[in-house]
């Protein structure tokens, strides 16, 4: 089990401390960079300067080191020079007894590091020139260490005015968290209270993920609740309907327990299979899934044929004639399926006197399913209350009527309609349509 506060809170750290190597590693380079470009630029000005001072007498090279800037005088100042020419060299005062590497030049500037002073860390120029039609090899040196500090010091200085930056947008962020974090312990405090029966529903969160969560919750809430109804209702109208066949059944065991010859046994026997009967068709309402079975989708076209060969078994006389698409997914539950469109079937199929037609087909994004017979028909003020428990279209044929109710009601659950007509010259149309793609509200 992981923490999703926890997680957040670990990228949001891990995320700053990336930033700010990153921001310190950046800035270490462009420093140094600048840093290298001032010391370039100093060198090159000093080069001029020492350039302006040299001259020959004799053909002796000479600097006259009273116009020398002091910074080439004093010892150990941090600013030196060298000047090689046919076999002379010149240092500066500040060299002393020391002196800097030579370097092999091919006409190009060379920049080196060198430590010939202990404690200086020069960073040197040497370059080969023509002054005076003579061909010069001149060092310019200064020590990087003193420039290096104050960079340095801008370095450490911006580092931790960017680590204190960085602090408080972390604090701002971890804030922020759990300010976004909250909606979902409001939603869970609105579950305990959902679950101690002191509201029906969440209300709409202000996060906007979080409104696909609450919604499916809804309204898996409004499921639950209609099934409970749904039970309750069963269980009553169970209750009711069984009353009728137990005083029947009772009035006639106490008549065969008197002896008295209207005591008849084969009419117990038809109650007790009427509730039999109604237990069952309570049972099957009790299992309709309807919208809360969230299944992978069925191939109706497979699960009608199956239906359809079950069928020719069961009634050889009648001509089953199908009309169906090669795969017709449909995302429902495959017991409701089998009951709802079982019954369908089966009804034509009782009814029918010669042929039964079975038609599929998917149109603008509904199930259209049509099973018409050629049988007897229904009186057309039965027609808009067929589905009701209790009704039937024809009183000598075995059944209570119960079938089509449960039809009925699993069209609800799956938000479809169903339209009972007459053919036009003789026998029942069955027009079903079910939603292709429900909202699950």
């Amino acid at each position: 089990m992981w923490s999703l506060s926890a997680r957040l809170f670990r990228s949001l750290l891990v995320g700053q401390l990336v930033i700010i190597v990153l921001i310190a590693t950046a800035t270490a380079i462009a420093l140094f960079v600048s840093a290298t470009d001032y010391f370039k630029t100093r060198l090159e000005h000093d080069r001029d300067l020492l350039l302006q001072e040299i001259h020959w007498h004799d053909d002796r090279m000479d600097i006259d080191e009273h116009i020398l800037p002091p910074i080439f005088v004093a010892l150990e100042s941090g600013h030196y020079y060298q000047v090689n020419w046919n076999g002379q060299q010149l240092k500066s005062p500040s060299l002393g007894d020391r002196a800097l590497e030579m370097q092999r030049l091919a006409g190009e500037t060379l920049w080196s590091w060198q430590q010939v002073i202990p404690e200086q860390n020069l960073y040197v120029m040497s370059q080969s020139l023509t002054v005076g039609q003579r061909q010069v090899e001149l060092q310019i040196a200064e020590d990087f260490l003193p420039i290096m500090d104050v960079f340095v010091q801008a370095f450490v200085t911006l580092l931790l005015l960017l680590s204190v930056l960085m602090t408080a947008i972390f604090v701002w962020q971890r804030r922020q968290l759990n300010e976004a974090l909250l909606p979902f312990e409001q939603i869970q405090q609105q579950l305990r209270q959902l679950a101690r029966q002191e509201r029906d529903h969440l209300e709409a969160p202000e996060m906007q993920e979080l409104e696909p969560l609450v919604d499916e919750i809804n309204r898996l809430g409004e499921r639950t609740r209609e099934r409970l109804l749904r039970a309750r209702m069963a269980s009553g109208n169970l209750s009711h309907s069984l009353k009728t066949p137990l005083a029947v059944l009772n009035n006639r065991l106490n008549d065969v327990a008197r002896g008295q010859p209207e005591g008849d046994w084969h009419i117990s026997l038809q109650q007790i299979e009427q509730m039999n009967h109604m237990i069952d068709n309570e049972m099957k309402r009790a299992r309709i899934a309807g919208l809360m079975s969230r299944a992978p989708q069925i191939d109706l076209t497979e699960l009608l044929q199956q239906l359809c060969q079950s069928m020719a078994k069961l009634y050889p006389e009648v001509i089953i004639r199908q009309q169906l698409p090669a795969a017709l997914p449909f995302p429902g539950d495959r017991e409701d399926m089998f009951e709802l469109l079982g019954n369908l079937v089966d009804n034509a199929c009782k009814w029918t006197s010669t042929t039964v037609d079975v038609q599929a087909a998917e149109i603008d994004g509904q199930l259209q399913l049509t099973i018409t017979d050629n049988g007897p028909g229904v009186a057309p003020e039965q027609l808009t209350v067929l589905h009701q428990p209790g009704v039937r279209g024809d009183e000598s044929g075995p059944g209570f009527g119960l079938g089509l109710a449960i039809v009925a009601d699993i069209v609800e659950q799956y938000q479809g309609r169903i339209r009972f007509e007459n053919g036009a010259e003789a026998g029942l149309i069955v027009r079903l349509s079910l939603p292709l793609n429900p909202d699950y509200r």
